[in-house]
């Protein structure tokens, strides 16, 4: 299935994806950990791929050092050409040096020749100016060309000494000349409303630029800024996210043509739903495109999607026209059978006045397992949610959505535990569920009427013995 991947037993933490040569490359974070347990230590890993459909994995690309060092934990960076070499700037986290009084985050440097082989740079270590910034919290730096300064620019999560504790969040900024020797410049966005900017990414699109970063404060998602120049204003749309609960510190990369929107969605505490949530997972990707009014779309990589239909040796599946209603009550009606990893694509028309209405995903003749896409178009809103969920529990995500058209075209593309449902191919909503057991696609309605109007299932894996 495309753009999916997870190591055996670990977790793919944040990525740092790059385009080189016609490959795209996927550096991530690699957690050695399952669900039953945890470990924080990480090392950089390196996948490849020319079509976004099959990822190599090509190895370790930088190892943690010891206990010590300033880099016990490789953590998240960024990539850049400069001259006849890469450069890899990276976070190195050591929990000694805290403990010892030193600092618990640290910029470093490594660099490569062809982005397999890389070297340390024992020579390079960036630090937070403390007279204005917390010496603990510095990392993730994202590193590019500016074309109109003339300069190489990095950015920094990094939080302010001042303002309420879970507001004090930062973009700091370094240019350098040469991309060598690096000197501190003025904060590109300080806004005092997160805690942290996580993972910046930056690039410029269709006369924009684009702030692209991860926040813990109110809901772990990635979230965008755009400006028309580097010195702001940043401003955000109605809505900032690029998606929702299931995809955390997503990064981008372009191939000159279009640009892919690459994170992780989480694994959850002993692989339960409604668990507590785990850091890394699932490799996860989704395509971005500029609407004319500045906004981020968010849909399918379409070029991945065509490829394995194409390889698909079992036809679509067509969905069968129809018409549900209930005008006080609900009713579901099923519509085909699942496999392990698909793609499907249909349209719903509600009648005017419906109060909810959508589809249910891996379910059963009692609607007692699977999940739901619910519509509620006078909330405004979408909602992802498991059947049967007791109501004090909460939902897997609501995401605002307004029924501006007669209808709603959903495409949702699945591989075992990880879907993602796109939205008017415009929203994002990825989630992990860990419940199998059914393998129904269903649509349903409350209080109203639904008609279901041309769709298919395309079955790219069958669904295995012990799924069944």
């Amino acid at each position: 299935m495309p753009r999916t991947f997870k190591p055996p037993h670990a977790r793919v933490g944040d990525t740092i994806p790059f385009f080189w040569d016609g490959t795209f490359h996927v550096f991530y974070l690699k957690r050695y950990a399952d669900d039953t347990h945890d470990r924080i230590e990480t090392d950089w890993w390196h996948l490849a791929t020319d079509d976004l459909v099959e990822f190599d994995e090509v190895g370790v690309a930088l190892t943690r050092g010891g206990v010590r060092d300033a880099d016990h934990s490789t953590a998240t960076g960024s990539i850049v050409r400069v001259g006849e070499q890469f450069h890899a700037y990276y976070t190195g986290f050591s929990g000694w040096q805290l403990e010892k009084g030193g600092r618990h985050q640290t910029i470093l440097r490594a660099t490569s020749p062809d982005l397999i082989s890389w070297t340390k740079d024992a020579s390079f270590a960036l630090v937070a100016d403390e007279s204005r910034y917390d010496r603990h919290e510095w990392r993730d730096p994202f590193v590019f060309w500016d074309d109109d300064a003339d300069c190489f620019r990095m950015l920094i999560a990094a939080q302010s000494i001042e303002g309420p504790a879970h507001r004090r969040g930062v973009t700091a900024q370094a240019i350098s000349p040469d991309g060598e020797q690096w000197t501190p410049a003025e904060p590109l966005w300080a806004p005092g409303l997160f805690s942290m900017h996580e993972c910046p990414d930056l690039f410029r699109m269709g006369g924009l630029w684009y702030l692209v970063y991860s926040t813990l404060t109110d809901r772990t998602v990635t979230r965008y800024r755009t400006a028309p120049t580097l010195a702001g204003p940043w401003t955000a749309p109605d809505d900032d996210e690029l998606d929702g609960l299931g995809l955390y510190a997503a990064k981008t990369m372009s191939d000159g043509d279009r640009r892919y929107l690459v994170g992780w969605c989480p694994n959850y505490t002993a692989g339960k739903d409604g668990a507590p949530w785990l850091w890394g997972g699932d490799l996860v990707m989704h395509e971005l495109t500029p609407a004319p009014d500045g906004r981020l779309l968010v849909h399918p990589v379409q070029r991945a999607r065509d490829a394995l239909i194409a390889r698909a040796d079992v036809p679509a599946t067509t969905l069968d026209a129809v018409r549900i209603a209930s005008a006080h009550g609900y009713t579901t009606h099923s519509l085909g059978t699942l496999p392990h990893a698909g793609v499907v694509d249909l349209t719903l028309t509600p009648a005017r006045g419906t109060k909810v209405f959508g589809v249910e995903l891996r379910t059963d003749d009692d609607r007692r397992h699977g999940y739901s896409v619910s519509v509620e178009p006078a909330l405004r809103h979408v909602r992802i949610d498991r059947l049967g969920r007791f109501g004090a529990d909460a939902p897997f995500d609501v995401r605002p959505f307004v029924l501006e058209n007669d209808d709603v075209t959903l495409s949702i593309e699945f591989d075992g535990e990880v879907t993602r449902v796109y939205v008017d191919g415009e929203k994002a909503i990825t989630y992990r569920g860990y419940d199998l057991t059914g393998d129904q696609l269903a649509v349903f309605v409350e209080e109203g009427a639904v008609d279901v109007g041309s769709g298919l299932i395309h079955s790219l894996q069958a669904r295995p013995e012990e799924d069944r």
